[in-house]
């Protein structure tokens, strides 16, 4: 269900209100960059497509015909990780160095995490991403990525048993 203050929001943002901009930015800086890294696996990568989406977004903010501003954002987002991974055609590995900070278990559940989700297909990261990350339900999800809701909510069940087997030991 889309946020009635962030559409107020991205309505405001038409007429180029920077505080508007700011609050949409803060709401959704982490889910657009999960996306971005999910897709590219690359956290540099992640960061600058993550600043490409909120300049977009600012330069040209949706038109009237948008009905969920979320879904709009997040489709954005893909739409430039992927158009990046075609360009590359090589994965970068994330650089580790920017979570040091953090202790000895999370820094292994987070590398446990990531390396179960870069076992699963695109389409399958995708969807639990835009599931898990970004709050959208399945019916938003297909309009995103072009399949229809039985196979979107198939993937994901799919993806989430192949995660729990994953990360609790198993092996595919």
């Amino acid at each position: 269900m889309p946020n009635k203050n962030l559409n107020k929001d991205f309505t405001k943002l038409k007429q180029h209100d920077k505080d508007a901009f700011l609050r949409i930015y803060n709401e959704l800086k982490i889910p657009v960059y999960t996306i971005a890294y999910r897709i590219t696996k690359s956290a540099d990568t992640a960061e600058d497509l993550t600043q490409d989406v909120f300049v977009k977004l600012f330069s040209s903010p949706p038109d009237e015909s948008v009905k969920n501003y979320r879904a709009w954002i997040f489709a954005v987002t893909r739409n430039l990780a992927i158009d990046n991974l075609k360009k590359t055609k090589t994965l970068s590995f994330d650089d580790i160095d920017n979570i040091e900070q953090d202790n000895e278990i999370n820094i292994i559940t987070r590398l446990d995490i990531e390396e179960a989700m870069n076992i699963l297909s695109l389409t399958e990261r995708e969807i639990v991403t835009l599931h898990i990350n970004a709050g959208l339900s399945f019916k938003e999800i297909t309009k995103i990525i072009n399949l229809s809701l039985p196979s979107t909510y198939r993937r994901y069940k799919k993806a989430i048993s192949k995660l729990k087997i994953l990360l609790s030991g198993g092996a595919l």
